[in-house]
């Protein structure tokens, strides 16, 4: 074996000892870290989980086999896995966050009379629920970005929400207040989202099945009836929802509401509007498929 083959395996066993030092080393800082954050909430939650360890590529800290439940209480809801992706460590209040919560295990028996109905959709008696968390909050401007809040479940599909709000003071000291001071806050815009990963097959399925036809058949005839209401309807809005709905149908695949004000609008007068046409237009709301 040369000399410069010896030199550059010696050279990728050092690199590979080092990254694999670091990781232990980041590692175990973000598992102290974790510690101390979950003894600080004590006494309103209960935490476990079975390890920790940390992407070097990335630095995501990976949280495994997560057992949390409200402090003192016996059943335990269990996450596969906690991904937190950044966050804010110097602020009480965290001014930044982005995190995910990853096979979230939700019993169907939990359901009550709702659970039969679920099974008959093909579903077993535990799904898997994900939930991805993502904001900046400028403290200076006092606006808040939820660029992602979306909550899914494995084979059924994912609802999303992004929001970017204003006039908003999530100080320690302004925090709990926000109950009092909620019409005084600015929503600058907003929309909301549903990417389907088979449910809409499963009730068209179940609904065909119920009406002893073909799931095409009734797809179709859904279509048709929708598209009845559209000759019907005068109203430009309703028609391109409804426009919007049979496109869906026919191609299940996402479907969302967004709302984006010529300008921001304080929350109090939002709500003070009776009429659906005048919000619809006071929001400037669309519809998509």
């Amino acid at each position: 074996m040369s000399k410069k083959l010896i030199t550059g395996v010696c050279v990728a066993l050092i690199l590979i000892a080092i990254y694999f030092g670091i990781k232990m080393y980041a590692s175990n800082v973000a598992e102290k870290k974790i510690a101390k954050a979950i003894a600080s909430l004590a006494d309103y939650v209960d935490v476990n989980y079975r390890k920790v360890s940390v992407d070097l590529l990335g630095l995501d800290v990976h949280i495994s086999d997560v057992l949390v439940s409200p402090a003192n209480a016996k059943e335990k809801v269990k996450i596969n896995e906690i991904v937190i992706y950044d966050v804010d460590q110097n602020s009480e209040v965290p001014t930044f966050l982005n995190l995910s919560l990853n096979g979230i295990e939700a019993d169907l028996n939990e359901f009550g009379s709702k659970a039969d109905g679920i099974r008959k959709l093909g579903y077993n008696d535990k799904l898997l629920l994900n939930v991805k968390i993502e904001y900046d909050y400028n403290k200076e401007k006092k606006e808040l970005s939820l660029k992602q809040f979306k909550v899914g479940a494995d084979d059924v599909g994912d609802i999303g929400v992004n929001i970017h709000l204003g006039n908003i003071d999530l100080s320690t000291e302004k925090i709990g207040g926000i109950i009092f001071t909620w019409p005084q806050i600015m929503l600058h815009e907003a929309k909301i989202g549903y990417e389907d990963h088979s449910l809409v097959g499963r009730l068209l399925k179940l609904a065909a099945k119920n009406g002893n036809i073909n799931v095409n058949d009734f797809r179709t005839y859904v279509i048709q009836e929708i598209e009845k209401e559209i000759e019907k309807e005068k109203d430009e809005f309703n028609r391109n929802a409804l426009k919007e709905m049979r496109d869906f149908i026919e191609h299940p695949e996402q479907f969302s509401i967004s709302i984006s004000p010529p300008e921001p609008l304080p929350l109090g007068r939002i709500i003070s509007v009776n009429d659906p046409k005048d919000i619809i237009k006071l929001l400037n709301m669309k519809i998509e498929s």
